[in-house]
């Protein structure tokens, strides 16, 4: 009988340990995988989710937090095709294109418009192509806009709350899967509570 209890109450704690780990020195934050590849960013400190494809043939996220205090960064967020994170580009040679959300502070509580024209240097629009479209991402006002350089780019900057999300994906070929994947993400977007929001 012994010998049956002892691995059962190791496994019950071993489950245990983890979902509280999970839900509570986590903070109900995650990246939690769905049964069809598609996996869900969550994270109230930004007050963001989104869903992506992962795995081998999907995406690999990689976080930046950073102090720097130009303009109010305060994270990005880089999506890069898992195959492109397996080894780095060589010596001299560019990143391959990624999706990447840029995360900064609201203060002002500026229109879309009113920040992408005052921070040009975060929000690329000096290199715009074609017009300027006034849109909405996930029940929040926003503009999309494509512009060029190193990489072709469609571009939304949405303001909710007390951030502003400059989300780009860039692309060599109009054609890329990662165009489509990139207006994927745009869909799925969802602004949930920070902490101090109820």
């Amino acid at each position: 009988m012994k010998k049956i209890i002892c691995p059962l109450v190791g496994l019950v704690l071993l489950v245990g340990g983890y979902y509280l780990y999970t839900h509570w020195a986590l903070g109900n934050d995650s990246v939690a995988q769905t049964p069809d590849e598609y996996t869900t960013y969550s994270q109230s400190d930004i007050g963001l989710e989104f869903n992506y494809f992962a795995g081998p043939t999907g995406y690999t996220i990689n976080e930046n937090v950073t102090s720097d205090l130009n303009a109010g960064l305060v994270k990005n967020i880089i999506l890069a095709r898992t195959q492109d994170t397996i080894s780095p580009p060589p010596v001299g040679s560019e990143y391959p294109p990624a999706i990447i959300i840029s995360v900064f502070e609201n203060t002002k509580k500026q229109f879309p418009r009113n920040w992408a024209d005052e921070n040009t240097q975060e929000s690329n629009i000096k290199l715009i192509r074609g017009d300027v479209e006034e849109v909405v991402v996930g029940g929040a006002n926003a503009i999309q806009y494509m512009t060029d350089g190193l990489y072709s780019s469609e571009n939304v900057v949405v303001a909710n709350d007390d951030y502003i999300y400059v989300i780009t994906g860039q692309y060599i070929d109009q054609n890329s899967p990662i165009v489509r994947d990139y207006e994927d993400i745009i869909k799925s977007i969802r602004f949930i509570p920070t902490p101090g929001q109820s």
